[in-house]
């Protein structure tokens, strides 16, 4: 090979790549940025302005997260059939409950075999977090909110169960040694709004509303087809916002390190939980993973990986997986050749109940507090934090340090004082961005076996293409019709695009 043709192919790879290596970058003066500024003490004025330009950059990817989740659901389940929505939904929910539950038994294992609790129990731990959030209200909250009472609400707002407490004295004697304590109580309850949307219940709103739309024929080609031309539209957009990426990654990862008080000391008492948990995400992101799309796909696993950056890059600067699905959607569309009506229904099915990360944090941290106050671990007691994660992580409330709120839940079913967990919450920014990533490296993955496992139930890509030359021509035919019948006079924008019914007029 010359050296001109290896100059030309090195020039292509950088172009290829060019908004992940800029991505990398950002990341890099991010971090080089916040641990400088930290180093000054910088007041919240100048947090607030480092941050600034990672603010417009995610209001901007989320104005887009509702739109695109809505139209691209419509416009994907109205082109199939029932048996393939059925098909699509039932092979991507199945992957979802597998990716969760497997993650449990990594965490378990990884942390059976560290064992960070044993070595942190002696250290002190401050006061805890209090939460009145209840277990059964969890997974009503869950079932509430599958079904919004309205769609406009549900773009921001989401069903959520509110506590009225009060708080109680009562004795403890230890020792001879009477102590009074202080302990919230819960007299009521209701059902609120909070300030967050509703993606589980936009999902399900839009598949019926596809769905309907298929079932109607003609009557709902143009309803269909509204919805697709908006979602063709809305990743147009979404392709020039993603340039801005480097800049927004640069300006968050600086702000968070920047404001971040006592880095080195909670990592010192935190550093062998954090390395449990990044073994645990690395097993899943590294070994597991491309196992698994080995075994499907029969292709280079890492290229696959290669191709998520982009989005991972994002969800390392928000922690969100929903602000990351536009960029998720098109690399799935794009290097991984994913049928988009797949595609556009499993990425927000997967940001909306996919826990895959999140599940390994909660399994390792329950192990974790349980070795710290030498609680015995049978397996018994395994299998039950398995199994409840699992099911938990559906129904994690929309609330700061989520996955911690499911954590203490746990312990108190076990029995466990949660009061421990107040410790987890010093380096829970990094480890929340941590798995998080994971989460979007598992969205991506089911992606492309949902494609690979239902492709022969799909309608062929070139009928398709078909389908929409005919509603073209039907569109123009109907405009011909309307013209000749209403009006004598024929516009001169529509002779000139349509020499044909000028002609006819004549």
């Amino acid at each position: 090979m010359s050296d001109e043709t290896k100059n030309i192919r090195c020039k292509q790879i950088i172009v290829s790549n060019l908004l992940v290596i800029l991505t990398f970058i950002g990341a890099a003066i991010g971090f080089g940025l916040g641990i400088g500024v930290r180093q000054f003490s910088p007041s919240e004025s100048a947090l607030m302005w480092i941050g600034i330009l990672g603010e417009m950059y995610l209001n901007l990817l989320k104005m887009m997260i509702v739109p695109l989740v809505a139209c691209s659901v419509i416009s994907g389940t109205a082109s199939l059939d029932p048996k393939s929505n059925g098909k699509i939904s039932i092979v991507s929910l199945t992957f979802i409950m597998i990716s969760n539950f497997v993650p449990c038994l990594v965490g378990v294992l990884v942390c059976l075999i560290i064992k960070p609790g044993e070595i942190s129990s002696t250290q002190s731990i401050g006061g805890s977090k209090n939460t009145n959030i209840q277990t059964e209200d969890i997974f009503a909250d869950l079932l509430r909110n599958l079904f919004p009472d309205n769609l406009i609400s549900a773009t921001f707002q989401k069903a959520q169960t509110e506590y009225q407490t009060e708080n109680q004295q009562y004795n403890v004697t230890i020792n001879g040694t009477t102590t009074t304590l202080m302990h919230s109580v819960v007299i009521s309850k209701k059902v609120e709004k909070s300030s967050s949307t509703n993606i589980l219940g936009i999902l399900i709103a839009s598949c019926m509303l596809g769905i309907a739309a298929g079932a109607a024929k003609e009557t709902g080609r143009q309803f269909a087809r509204f919805f697709y031309s908006a979602t063709e539209v809305i990743l147009l957009l979404l392709g020039k916002i993603i340039w801005t990426t480097p800049i927004g990654v640069a300006s968050l990862i600086a702000k968070t390190l920047a404001s971040t008080k006592n880095l080195e000391e909670d990592f010192n008492r935190l550093g062998l939980f954090i390395a449990t948990v990044m073994a645990g995400l690395g097993i899943l992101s590294f070994v597991a993973l491309p196992i698994t799309y080995f075994i499907f796909i029969r292709r280079n696993p890492f290229k696959f990986l290669w191709t998520m950056l982009q989005p991972a890059m994002i969800v390392l600067a928000s922690t969100s997986t929903a602000v990351a699905m536009p960029s998720t959607i098109q690399q799935l569309e794009g290097p991984n050749r994913v049928d988009s009506k797949i595609s556009r229904f499993v990425c927000p099915l997967n940001a909306a109940i996919g826990r895959c990360g999140s599940c390994l944090y909660i399994c390792v941290s329950c192990l974790f507090i349980m070795q710290m106050v030498n609680r015995d671990i049978d397996a018994a007691t395994v299998i039950l934090v398995c199994i409840l994660t699992t099911f938990s992580s559906l129904a994690i409330p929309a609330v700061a340090g989520a996955s911690l709120v499911t954590v203490i839940i746990l312990l108190t079913a076990l029995g466990i004082p949660a009061e421990e967990v107040s410790l987890l919450y010093a380096f829970e920014w990094f480890l929340d961005r941590m798995r998080s990533t994971t989460n979007v490296f598992v969205q991506g993955l089911c992606g492309v076996v949902t494609n690979k496992i239902c492709q022969s139930s799909l309608k062929v890509l070139e009928k398709s293409s078909e389908n929409n030359v005919d509603y073209e021509k039907e569109i123009v035919v109907e405009q011909k019709i309307d013209i000749t019948v209403s009006s004598n006079i024929v516009p001169y924008k529509e002779t000139h695009n349509h020499p044909e019914l000028f002609n006819e007029k004549l």
